[in-house]
């Protein structure tokens, strides 16, 4: 990554421009409340980003359009960057994606005709080295770190022979490795960022734990470590739940967003109420780099709010193919 901020000067400039583009609640309330999913797909000609990757697809092909609309973004920011290094740590989610969906396949014998919709051709690994990592079990490429959670995946799978652990593994690698390429480029946005995702993530997956009942050495095998909370608070609280948990929030510097977070399921019993105010937070604390005018963080920033509202055109697509309500749908939007 470079180390002159001021050479993100241009992109950022573009990016300013390019956020005030973004769908706006008017625009996500018109597809929530439209008669039909084919009225709310129709909405989606109203967005810059998107409406030049519909062609000719159809309602039915939303999760095709979203991702096109994606890859378009992301060569887009690839002609502007400055250092490459920056769309490597924006892309390698999609690397760790592409891993968790091939090495279940492999764990539980599928193919690659069974796994190969479930890929999104953004990472730095092609499609081909996920198909030849399916029929053979390695990629050439396949970095140190991807390597190593590969193999503590497949570790801790055959411990239970449960599919979920391979996500949670490879999501829990996934984060520290983002973590540590944060603090190589000394990035103080992005590691704060970063720190209170694991965190949170901790948080959901003691709530998710507690609820299913699972075992003490379930959730230590499964909690993130590098944030700004320690991990032994959630194992310290778990025989007793979550009034004890909340009782040691309360002592621990840099947890009130957590308390805030566990509040909120507590008081609606639903992990998505959770989620709901994670996201908020998230979404607070990134609006922070607004007030930057050099260095990579407003990349990262931006690229994080498209997504976010790539996953919003997600959500209430899929609401209004189930024939949800509008209230229905606005219960499963993280955020507006």
């Amino acid at each position: 990554m470079s180390h002159n901020p001021a050479d993100y000067a241009y992109i950022i400039g573009r990016l300013r421009a390019l956020e005030t583009r973004l769908p706006t609640a008017n625009v996500l309330e018109r597809m929530i409340d439209a008669d039909s999913a084919n009225a709310a797909f129709q909405v989606l000609n109203d967005l810059t980003f998107v409406s030049g990757s519909i062609g000719e697809h159809t309602a039915d092909e939303f999760q095709t359009v979203l991702t096109e609309a994606t890859k378009k973004m992301s060569r887009l920011l690839f002609k502007m960057s400055p250092n490459l290094d920056t769309l490597k740590f924006l892309w390698l989610k999609y690397d760790f994606h592409n891993l968790k969906v091939t090495l279940k396949a492999r764990l539980v014998g599928h193919g690659y005709a069974d796994v190969e919709h479930a890929l999104v051709d953004l990472g730095c690994l092609r499609a081909e080295d996920w198909e030849q990592f399916v029929l053979e079990g390695k990629i050439p490429a396949l970095t140190k770190g991807m390597h190593e959670t590969m193999e503590d995946a497949a570790r801790q799978y055959g411990k239970t022979h449960d599919p979920q652990i391979v996500d949670l593994i490879v999501d829990k690698h996934y984060l520290e490795e983002m973590l540590m390429m944060a603090r190589r480029f000394r990035s103080a946005l992005t590691i704060g960022y970063l720190q209170r995702l694991i965190d949170l993530t901790n948080l959901k997956t003691f709530i998710r734990c507690k609820e299913l009942k699972e075992e003490e050495s379930y959730l230590e095998a499964i909690l993130l470590h590098g944030g700004r909370v320690p991990a032994t608070v959630m194992t310290e609280s778990y025989p007793k739940g979550y009034e004890e948990l909340k009782s040691l929030l309360e002592q621990k510097m840099h947890a009130d967003e957590l308390a805030l977070v566990l509040d909120e399921f507590l008081k609606e019993k639903t992990l998505l109420a959770a989620e709901k105010k994670i996201t908020e937070l998230l979404q607070s604390y990134m609006d922070e780099s607004k007030k930057m005018s050099f260095g990579p963080e407003p990349v990262f920033a931006f690229f994080w709010r498209f997504e976010n509202h790539m996953q919003i055109l997600r959500t209430i697509l899929v609401g209004k193919r189930n024939q949800l309500s509008a209230d229905d749908i606005h219960k499963h939007v993280l955020t507006l």
